[in-house]
C-alpha cells in the first residue's frame, strides 16, 4: 500500500527526480494544454535544463519546491515513479520584495488528480513561505483552468485579468487571471 507524502524537495537528495519532474511538466502541457513555459513539440533537453536550473535555485535559496509523492516505502529515498506533483515558490531577493513569493508551476500528474495533492502542496508551500518571512504570494494562471478554481477555494484573491497574456500549447493567445494571498 502506498502513502501520499508532501514535502520540500532537497536539491542534493532529490536530484535524481529531475527526469520525473520534466515528465510531469510535459504531461501537463501535452495532455491538459497547460500554459507552462514551453510549447509543443516539447524538447526533453529543455525540460531537463529547466528543472536542473530550478534545483540550482533551491540550492542558492532563491526558490523552494514542494513535491507530492505516493510512497511505497515511507522514510526511504524518493523513487522517481512515486513523484506525483510539484509546485514552486520563487523568492525575490531585492530589498523591496523580500516579503513576496511568486508561485509557479502547480502541476499534478494526470494519473493522480482529485486526491487532494494540489491542496496539500499549496498548504505546505504557504507554511514554508511564512516560515521564510514571506507575507504575500502572487501568481497567474490561465482563465478557466482547474488551477483557477483551486486557488479560489484556498483563499487566493483575484486582482486582475489580462487577455492575450500567454501563448497556449495550441498556439492560441490565452487570458491569464492574477491572484494574491496574504499570509499571517
Amino acid at each position: 500500500m502506498s502513502t501520499p507524502t508532501v514535502r520540500l524537495l532537497s536539491a542534493s537528495d532529490d536530484a535524481h527526480l529531475v527526469p520525473y519532474l520534466a515528465a510531469i511538466h510535459a504531461a501537463c502541457i501535452n495532455q491538459d494544454a497547460m500554459v507552462a513555459t514551453f510549447l509543443p513539440p516539447l524538447d526533453n533537453a529543455k525540460l531537463l535544463t529547466f528543472w536542473k536550473d530550478a534545483l540550482k535555485d533551491v540550492s542558492s535559496g532563491t526558490r523552494f519546491i514542494v513535491i507530492q509523492l505516493d510512497e511505497s516505502e515511507p522514510g526511504t529515498p524518493a523513487k522517481g515513479p512515486e513523484l506525483k506533483g510539484v509546485v514552486m515558490l520563487s523568492l525575490p531577493q531585492t530589498e523591496t520584495f523580500t516579503h513576496q513569493g511568486s508561485l509557479e508551476k502547480l502541476m499534478v500528474s494526470p494519473t493522480f488528480r482529485q486526491r487532494g495533492a494540489a491542496k496539500a502542496m499549496l498548504q505546505l508551500l504557504e507554511k514554508e513561505a511564512a516560515n521564510r518571512g514571506r507575507k504575500l504570494i502572487m501568481l497567474s494562471t490561465e482563465v478557466g483552468s482547474p488551477a483557477e478554481g483551486i486557488y479560489r477555494r484556498l483563499g487566493y484573491v483575484e486582482y486582475g485579468r489580462l487577455p492575450g497574456c500567454s501563448i497556449g500549447p495550441l498556439g492560441n493567445m490565452v487570458e491569464d487571471v492574477f491572484f494574491y494571498k496574504r499570509l499571517s
